[in-house]
């Protein structure tokens, strides 16, 4: 049987070797969990909506629930034709968790609060502007956007609400046209 001096030294020993384990482990933590992908266990929203306008009128929009699926709706001009002179063309995007994963990712870098185009000091009137609707049960947030702020805070938030805008628009191009409507009149 080992003296208690040596039961005592190898105990330590061994606690010394295990904390030096975890300091080598925990240095290599942040690193990990930045390259972990960001999947939610639930969907934060329910639907997200979103649109793009011009004049008045629209330019695409897209809709998607938390299964990925939904529709996307862009609008076809003819050759030469007036501006008021358009068909909304929509493309239904098949259900795809991934999808909407992809999507939520995006957007879960919004800022809070997101900045407000009205507070803008930098603004080039006639750019895009439309709204992000973010639905939860009955509780829905609308974000109003204007592309022509151009602060850089306010152009950091619009390249996310872009990238989350192309990655929709890329979906919905390949999805087939399931129904073409002439736009609403009136107002």
């Amino acid at each position: 049987m080992p003296s208690s001096k040596a039961a005592d030294l190898a105990r330590r020993s061994g606690i010394a070797a295990g904390l030096a384990i975890s300091a080598s482990l925990a240095q290599c933590l942040p690193a990990i969990a930045q390259d972990a992908p960001l999947k939610p266990t639930t969907p934060e929203w329910d639907m997200i909506a979103f649109e793009v306008k011009s004049w008045g009128a629209p330019i695409s929009s897209w809709r998607v629930l938390s299964n990925g699926g939904g529709s996307w709706t862009e609008t076809v001009r003819a050759k030469d034709a007036a501006y008021s002179d358009y068909q909304l063309a929509w493309h239904e995007i098949e259900p795809d968790p991934e999808n909407y994963i992809t999507l939520e990712k995006l957007l879960r870098r919004l800022p809070k609060p997101v900045p407000d185009s009205q507070q803008c000091e930098s603004f080039l009137p006639d750019m895009a502007y439309g709204t992000i609707r973010l639905t939860r049960g009955a509780t829905t947030i609308e974000i109003e956007w204007n592309d022509g702020c151009m602060d850089e805070s306010y152009r950091a938030f619009m390249a996310i609400l872009k990238q989350a805008d192309e990655h929709m628009q890329g979906l919905g191009k390949v999805a087939p046209v399931t129904r073409t409507e002439s736009p609403p009149t009136g107002g």
